[in-house]
């Protein structure tokens, strides 16, 4: 903390010192260097195409480097304003295909589950 004399215009100066609190720094917006938006897609920097499922999920369609396509699920993380991938799951294209496939029975037990009272 800085001390600031305080100045009056009259002639006695009491000489009473005010301590003022410095202004706390502005918070940056965190701008994520790994993803851009093009039209409706949004592609990280390699081209692949990202889906925010929320603020910190989101899935990824990229290529296996056997060029077999894959579908990234993943929490992530920012570290010095870039987003990073954290804990997730990759599926193949068959796994993929086949959760499409159960996704009605997947629904159907979520609404039989019991309601909290």
């Amino acid at each position: 903390m800085g001390k600031v004399r305080k100045h009056s215009d009259s002639e006695s100066d009491d000489g009473e010192i005010e301590f003022k609190k410095p202004r706390p720094a502005k918070k940056k917006k965190v701008e994520t260097k790994t993803a851009e938006k093009s039209n409706d897609n949004t592609r990280d920097a390699k081209g692949d195409a990202i889906f925010a499922l929320s603020n910190k999920r989101r899935v990824t369609v990229r290529a296996f480097p056997n060029g077999e396509p894959a579908i990234d699920i993943r929490e992530t993380y920012v570290v010095n304003g870039e987003q990073r991938p954290g804990k997730g799951i990759c599926l193949p294209l068959v796994q993929w295909k086949k959760l499409v496939e159960l996704l009605p029975d997947i629904e159907e037990a979520i609404t039989a589950l019991p309601k909290k009272k």
